[in-house]
């Protein structure tokens, strides 16, 4: 639900995610493009200090911003393209044909767009004309050249943040599950568990999963520590960190016994000894 307590829809979420995507993405490529034709722009002026040649300091960065600002204008087109043809979809006959497409398309329109500003600026605010096609083939092919390696970074960048959006929703839906029903809702494959939060004796995590001990049984699932923390938080369980890599049930917690070097270990209700870090213990009574 909204924050006026209206159901969304797999749709609306799908339509909320697209617009979060594109507008990440055309900061992401504002700011970069901005920054890279500012530092082409200034090198250019540079050089030519140094060599002695005298140039129109304008000149470079109105060649520089005008393919940045059409770059820009033309993410859109590219984040459609990439939800119409997801690269991740396993249909690469399909998939790899649309993006050749796709970057002719791209590279044909930020050559129209950025000659057609740049003559626009010549013809308002200097002396000559701006010639383009006086060697069209080549002009096009170098523009193609560094427009395909543009589309497919802006492709893959549109890409990596569709993820992390999906994975936001996914971990907000799972702590809205939690806190309606007391369950944990976790991916492990392709399956999704469910188990009941306070059935979890203690979660080790493993690179990027979780080992969780529940009803004699351990499970792996993809989730971060921390995120599981949060999610068994809104179930109405008692995560307590005894280590960065571990987690246990404080409902579970029989006995805490200090260890010779320090640090602690933890007994749990079921016979499991768990070891904690001293930087943890007041996470647990003394």
């Amino acid at each position: 639900m909204n924050e006026g307590g209206v159901p969304v829809t797999p749709l609306d979420l799908e339509r909320q995610i697209d617009r979060r995507v594109l507008v990440r993405g055309m900061l992401i490529a504002a700011g970069f493009m901005v920054a890279a034709a500012a530092v082409n722009a200034s090198t250019i002026v540079a050089d030519a200090a140094r060599a002695g040649r005298e140039i129109d300091a304008r000149l470079p960065w109105v060649m520089e911003l005008t393919s940045s600002l059409v770059i820009v204008a033309l993410v859109p087109l590219v984040a459609f393209w990439g939800n119409r043809y997801p690269v991740a979809s396993g249909r690469w006959r399909m998939v790899v044909p649309a993006h050749l497409l796709g970057s002719l398309v791209f590279s044909a329109l930020h050559v129209a767009g950025m000659v057609g500003l740049r003559k626009a600026i010549a013809w308002l605010a200097f002396d000559g004309p701006y010639v383009f096609f006086d060697a069209p083939v080549s002009n096009l092919l170098y523009e193609y050249r560094k427009d395909l390696l543009t589309y497919a970074i802006t492709l893959l960048v549109l890409h990596l943040l569709r993820a992390i959006e999906e994975q936001r929703c996914e971990a907000a839906a799972a702590r809205a599950e939690a806190r309606s029903t007391g369950k944990l809702t976790l991916k492990s494959g392709g399956r999704t568990i469910h188990l009941k939060a306070d059935s979890v004796d203690w979660v080790q995590a493993a690179a990027n999963y979780v080992e969780i001990r529940a009803e004699g049984r351990t499970h792996l699932a993809r989730i971060s520590l921390q995120a599981l923390e949060e999610q068994m938080g809104e179930a109405g369980a008692d995560p307590v960190r005894v280590h960065r890599s571990f987690l246990v049930n404080g409902g579970k917690v029989r006995e805490v016994a200090p260890s010779r070097d320090g640090d602690f270990r933890v007994i749990l209700a079921d016979g499991s000894e768990i070891r904690g870090s001293r930087r943890y213990r007041h996470n647990l009574p003394r």
